[in-house]
């Protein structure tokens, strides 16, 4: 999902830019007649930056660079209006020439590691982010960028550390909440996502962004008219927002209305014939409507469009896991792991594979050594549950009292039954309880979570069990 900047925010952080040097620092220049025509060209490409004018402004501080090659906040302010005019090649030139000529400058630093940012070089742009904070910590831009990319790179704590500093610094910047919103969205802190992004829409009443944000968030909490009319207001804000109508399509999924869902899918790949979060939500309907292998085929095409998406990995994996192809089941399960080292129901999936193969000794080791490097995790104790569980270290009566007592909200206690359920079901299966095990599968399908991939999972082994 994307957590980026709107370009009228964009370029008000930009003007605020621009002014940042004072016009005073120009009367300390020498008399040298090429450097006051330098600076007449200068006052003039401000002038015209502060009217919006970028091409013309441009024009003069070249004029001024003509002038005077050493002249560091003319090659800065130039490179600020060729990223306005999104002349990144450009404007990544003028910043290095100030960082060469002024290591000092800091807002070199951040707009060029904002333009990295764009062309999804993370790495690069996270060093030039991090430089402008160790020479100013509380960069308001600087911070927001560094923590968008941190969400985008899965560095969650990070990210949540960078923009609670930023809202410090600017509590009325909207592109701090609203990212935030998407960052506690990524955190399944659903009721933080549903505050920050009303704070966004609260500054910003056209932030389709927030709403759609908002919206997932209300989905989560199985609040489906409110998430309905939040995703309703995204798009009639920006109706060629392919993101927002894929949104809506999950939620009419969740709901259950297929028809709507396939309708919003289809306006979503119709805007952007690429988009993952459309394709998958196709490959959603497909799963539960029960065409397994109609999901196997719409995920096998999606993922290469995603390649660093391990949320396909693992919905891929599942699917495959389901169809009983259990080798590459672990190699996309696997594949979900190294691009996401955190996540916990991948590693269940593997587990549960191995196991099937012959494979339960070398498959708990693998996954205590991973709940090993965990134990000071507090913020994903039902998740340690079923770790455990699988492990042999908790009974399955212990496991299924933890679905409730580790809820943090009422809806989550449905959720962690039908899991719960579904776990011990395949590990009474695993030790040749069938009996025991089908009535497992059918508490888990009796909790109504059509939602979560144990529920099909289930639905799966329950259908084989009554062949």
């Amino acid at each position: 999902m994307p957590l980026g900047p709107t370009f009228g925010r964009m370029t008000t952080d930009l003007r605020r830019l621009l002014w940042v040097f004072p016009i005073f620092a120009l009367l300390l220049c020498s008399c040298d007649v090429h450097k006051k025509l330098g600076e007449m060209h200068y006052k003039e490409g401000a002038k015209k930056f502060a009217n919006s004018n970028y091409v013309e402004a441009v024009k003069d501080f070249s004029a001024a660079l003509a002038q005077n090659a050493d002249y560091t906040d003319a090659y800065l302010n130039r490179g600020v209006a060729e990223l306005v005019l999104s002349n990144y090649t450009a404007a990544i030139k003028d910043f290095d020439q100030v960082t060469r000529l002024d290591p000092g400058k800091t807002m070199a630093y951040t707009w060029r590691g904002y333009i990295l940012y764009v062309q999804q070089d993370y790495g690069a742009a996270l060093t030039n982010l991090s430089a402008a904070i160790k020479l100013e910590p509380d960069d308001t831009v600087a911070l927001k960028y560094r923590g968008i990319i941190r969400a985008q790179v899965h560095d969650l704590d990070g990210a949540l550390a960078d923009l609670n500093q930023a809202e410090q610094a600017d509590a009325f910047d909207s592109e701090i909440f609203r990212a935030r919103a998407g960052l506690q969205f990524l955190r399944t802190e659903y009721e933080s996502t549903i505050s920050d992004a009303s704070k966004a829409i609260e500054l910003d009443a056209k932030d389709a962004n927030a709403y759609r944000f908002r919206g997932l968030a209300r989905m989560r909490l199985k609040d489906s008219i409110g998430a309905l009319a939040d995703l309703d207001a995204a798009i009639a804000l920006n109706s060629r927002d392919s993101e927002a109508y894929a949104a809506r399509g999950s939620i009419n999924v969740s709901a259950g209305d297929y028809k709507a869902a396939l309708t919003d899918l289809a306006r979503a790949t119709q805007l952007n014939p690429t988009n993952p979060a459309a394709m998958g939500g196709l490959a959603f309907v497909k799963k539960k409507t029960g065409d397994l292998p109609g999901a196997l085929e719409v995920l096998t095409a999606v993922v290469p469009l995603a390649p660093k998406n391990p949320l396909l990995f693992q919905s891929l994996g599942y699917v495959q896991s389901d169809l009983t192809q259990y080798e590459p089941a672990l190699k996309s399960l696997r594949r979900a792991i190294e691009l996401d080292p955190k996540m916990y129901y991948p590693r269940y999936r593997i587990w549960l594979i191995r196991s099937r193969l012959g494979e339960t000794a070398a498959a708990t080791t693998e996954l205590k050594a991973d709940l090993a490097t965990r134990e000071d995790d507090g913020e994903h104790p039902w998740e340690q549950c079923i770790s455990r569980f699988l492990t042999g270290d908790l009974e399955e009566t212990n496991l299924i009292a933890q679905a409730e007592e580790t809820a943090k909200r009422p809806t989550d206690v449905s959720e962690h039954q039908c899991e719960a359920y579904y776990y011990a079901g395949m590990k009474r299966l695993l030790a040749g309880d069938k009996p025991g095990a089908a009535e497992l599968f059918e508490k888990s399908l009796a909790t109504k979570e059509d939602n979560y991939a144990e529920y099909y999972s289930a639905q799966v082994e329950l259908r084989e069990l009554n062949k």
